[in-house]
């Protein structure tokens, strides 16, 4: 190794990456649509600044993007239901 190819990682003290976006407030509307898929959201929301300062980037980016995944699944989910649930309602309201 030259001198210019030399790793300096040891006398760098701080973070190489800022932290993932956690998506922690579309967590938090999710479980307002659907609790079951919006804990799982949250909680793995939660975890993401954790796994973050343990220096495991590669673990937080992929709980952030679980997060993002279980939020957005309750939401549909959510939203579904809502949509289904008005329309029986219109169609029974008609009997």
């Amino acid at each position: 190794m030259t001198s210019q190819q030399q790793d300096n990682s040891t006398e760098y003290s701080g973070r190489l990456a800022p932290p993932p976006a956690s998506s922690l407030p579309l967590a938090i509307l999710a479980i307002v649509t659907f609790v079951p898929f919006g804990i799982v959201a949250l909680l793995r929301a939660l975890s993401v600044r954790g796994l973050w300062e343990q220096g495991e980037y590669d673990s937080s980016v992929r709980a952030a993007a679980d997060a993002r995944r279980w939020s957005i699944r309750a939401l549909a989910v959510g939203v579904s239901i809502a949509v289904l649930s008005v329309g029986a309602a219109l169609v029974l309201s008609r009997s």
